[in-house]
């Protein structure tokens, strides 16, 4: 007999956390629609020569075969590590039919070899927005991205978040002045400053050659930005006369005053120039959320600018700016500081109880009336069982409403509902039922 065990680190889930995770998809496709942003889906299989234009480690890749296939016929089908690299291929194959700018939302799948710790999945959701133009990308797009994230997670509902901004042009300036040769990689060190020790910091840092003054010069960087306001960086730097520094000074203003017009708290904005992001195809602004009180379970919201993420399969030129939220790690993190409830079993809200044989026609147009009313009900299978075991099985779903017919109220058009969230019962008739129960 084979041992029913699923894979490690693959999702899976149970049916009250298999609510949570609808409905959080649902809430953030609703706000992702709301901002003008259409759904596309692509397979999850792409060849290997797309998945690695833009992607540097193609030890994180998982390819996919047949049991007896040939070598030669599978070793081109790569599952998807993120929803980005896809699009960028997508994009390129259909940018005649496209109306730009293309505002594109995405809700899937991606696999993606991880080293196994909690939070971190080999196959997690990810819920993508993204704006892609045919010409210059103005600024303002990337304000509608954020914007739109961030109604998405306040709509959630779970804690505080912070979001993250900062410019990747200006920490290349920056690192430049320091006379660093392997920038990209000392930026890919940088975006691990929340995740390694410090002392393990300083020893990446030496790695890459970086001698004792260069390394404090990023340390008083990296500290400074974690002690000051938005407002306070902002005007800190805004006293430079430097005109790369400048430059990123008047982007980060721009984004930051529009989204205040367009109501997007303060507390939740943090202008953080040791924001870089790892992943090589950003080249402008980045963005990076974090939870509060749980800043130390990695980001659960990130993004960013591309100057041209379709220059490997189009001579055409696509700028565009985008966002994922790692739903699948966002609810881990809000489960491990308790901030999920997982107590629904079920999406029913009504059931009705199968007792007699003369009540049970009219059980199935009560049925019928609530199902056409967009009420989720079920009747319970067993006309046989006791009436205790199938309050018991309503109360351990978490249903909300039990409906009962005696002969009594056969005979009268009334029924009996009981709450059981209060477990107090009511004798209502059968028109009111729809209009109580919503």
């Amino acid at each position: 007999m084979i041992k029913p065990q699923a894979i490690s680190w693959f999702g899976e889930n149970l049916p009250e956390a298999q609510l949570i995770e609808e409905k959080f998809k649902d809430i953030i496709k609703k706000n992702y629609s709301l901002s003008g942003f259409t759904p596309i889906d692509t397979p999850i299989v792409e060849r290997l020569d797309v998945l690695l234009a833009k992607w540097a480690d193609d030890n994180e890749v998982y390819a996919i075969h047949r049991v007896n296939g040939e070598v030669w016929d599978d070793s081109s089908l790569w599952l998807r590590f993120d929803l980005t690299v896809p699009l960028a291929r997508y994009v390129a194959q259909y940018e005649w039919e496209l109306t730009f700018p293309f505002r594109r939302q995405h809700i899937g799948r991606v696999y993606r070899w991880e080293r196994p710790q909690k939070g971190r999945y080999r196959e997690f959701y990810q819920a993508d927005v993204d704006i892609i133009w045919n010409s210059d990308l103005p600024l303002f797009a990337d304000v509608e991205v954020i914007s739109t994230v961030y109604n998405s997670l306040l709509e959630l509902d779970f804690w505080e978040f912070v979001i993250n901004i900062n410019n990747k042009k200006f920490l290349s300036g920056f690192l430049q002045t320091l006379e660093i040769e392997n920038i990209a990689w000392t930026i890919s060190i940088i975006d691990k400053k929340d995740k390694v020790r410090h002392d393990k910091l300083k020893e990446m840092f030496i790695s890459l050659w970086l001698n004792n003054t260069q390394i404090d010069r990023i340390v008083e960087f990296i500290k400074f930005w974690e002690e000051k306001t938005s407002f306070e960086i902002l005007t800190f730097y805004s006293q430079f006369d430097d005109e790369l520094l400048k430059t990123w000074i008047e982007e980060l203003k721009y984004l930051y005053n529009n989204l205040i017009s367009l109501w997007v708290e303060e507390k939740y904005l943090k202008i953080n120039p040791s924001i870089s992001r790892g992943l090589n195809y950003y080249t402008w602004t980045v963005f990076e959320t974090f939870i509060a009180w749980a800043e130390n379970m990695w980001s659960v919201s990130s993004g960013g600018r591309y100057e041209n993420l379709a220059s490997n399969f189009t001579k055409n030129n696509y700028p565009w700016v985008g966002w994922s939220i790692g739903l699948s790690r966002l609810i881990a993190v809000l489960n491990n500081i308790w901030k999920i409830e997982l107590d629904r079993k079920t999406v029913s809200k009504v059931m009705l109880v199968n007792m007699w044989d003369d009540t049970f026609k009219a059980n199935l147009e009560i049925l019928n009336t609530l199902r056409k009313s967009g009420i989720s009900c079920e009747i319970y299978l067993d006309s046989e069982a006791k009436i205790v075991k199938q309050l018991k099985y309503a109360n351990n779903k978490k249903i909300n409403f039990v409906i009962i017919i005696w002969e009594e109220e056969l005979n009268n058009n009334m029924l009996q509902l009981k709450n059981l969230d209060t477990w107090v019962q009511y004798t209502i008739s059968k028109d009111e039922l729809s209009d109580y129960i919503k």
